[in-house]
């Protein structure tokens, strides 16, 4: 079950649609001069801090998925694989990470990365 206070977080978070906070997680995650490969940890961080969820400390991978962020973090990258942004891969005993792909390079190194990953996800027929 949802934390009520999570579940406020994660409304104030897609309350503009997934496509929204998808965008506006992206441009936070691949900011100008990020790396080309994030763990999902900085992407369950950045969903945790938009949407203004508390985020405890977690040592057990199964404890961290139980975590609405994570959920919410992986709803947002499977909008980035949709439209060729980023992808996920496990990375051996480091976890999940999210790789930049071709198109997510084009929309980082735009003049407006946040409306260039927004009509990204918008023409990729999900929202």
């Amino acid at each position: 079950m949802v934390e009520p206070d999570a579940s406020a977080g994660l409304d104030r978070l897609f309350g503009d649609g997934t496509a929204v906070a998808a965008a506006r997680v992206f441009a936070e995650v691949f900011a100008a001069g990020a790396k080309p490969v994030q763990s999902f940890k900085e992407v369950r961080a950045k969903v945790a801090a938009l949407g203004g969820l508390a985020q405890r400390p977690r040592f057990l991978t199964t404890t961290a998925m139980a975590e609405p962020a994570y959920a919410a973090g992986l709803e947002i990258v499977l909008r980035w694989e949709h439209a060729y942004l980023a992808a996920r891969i496990p990375v051996d005993s480091q976890g999940l990470h999210v790789v930049l792909l071709r198109e997510g390079s084009r929309v980082q190194q735009s003049a407006d990365p946040y409306a260039a990953a927004l009509a990204a996800l918008r023409t990729s027929g999900r929202d």
